[in-house]
């Protein structure tokens, strides 16, 4: 299915019955990484899956500013009526999804982030040398949003006001005590460290995430 939002034609797959759930993903990905879930999910809910400007089948460049994205959720949300709904957001996308969360409260009911850094501090010094310093220097947009724009103030945190849950893995480039330490600025935040688990390995095409956020997303609170 196609939207037009922000003057380009951006691609998204919807499944399912039920509350509404958006699921963006990370920065060098597509919402392809999400394959493995989506039809579980749409046991329960109705499944949104957007590819972000630039990224899969929709159109349009990059972004090369972080709030270009939020401005795309944010219409895509209001455009197909779910603005309220449930979001999870892997890297880039949760950061993405905790930034309109934090300057617009009824944007999601609840919200659950994974891999996402807010500073600079967040990330272990080989990532930058190895993988965000290279695709840097070969002038990838979405690394050097990354590496120049990945913040969020103490201020911004605490005015997520929402349930959300801020997952890590135990092995990933991003910090456990860096979740941790902003999942408890969030007035509602919760932490889960994923056992042996790297970045990618328990998000992108697995099931790992499936029974967490299942439970999560229960309309109980």
């Amino acid at each position: 299915m196609i939207a037009e939002v922000n003057g380009n034609n951006l691609y998204y797959n919807k499944l399912g019955q039920g509350e509404p759930l958006l699921l963006l993903h990370g920065h060098h990905f597509d919402g392809g990484m999400f394959a493995q879930i989506i039809a579980p999910l749409a046991l329960y809910y109705t499944v949104y899956v957007l590819d972000m400007r630039g990224h899969g089948l929709s159109e349009g460049e990059i972004a090369q500013h972080y709030q270009t994205e939020v401005a795309d959720i944010a219409t895509f949300i209001k455009k197909m009526g779910i603005k309220g709904c449930y979001c999870f957001g892997f890297d880039a996308g949760g950061l993405v999804a905790m930034m309109l969360a934090s300057q617009d409260s009824s944007a999601f009911k609840k919200l659950m982030v994974a891999g996402v850094f807010v500073n600079g501090n967040g990330i272990r010094p080989y990532h930058y040398l190895t993988e965000g310093c290279l695709r840097f220097l070969q002038l990838n947009r979405d690394s050097r949003v990354e590496l120049t724009e990945s913040y969020l103030s103490v201020d911004a945190l605490k005015a997520i006001t929402i349930p959300t849950y801020c997952v890590v893995g135990e092995q990933d480039w991003v910090k456990v005590d860096h979740v941790r330490w902003y999942s408890q600025l969030i007035p509602q935040g919760q932490l889960l460290i994923m056992p042996r688990q790297k970045h990618n390995s328990y998000a992108v095409k697995s099931f790992k995430l499936l029974d967490l956020m299942k439970n999560f997303f229960r309309d109980e609170n």
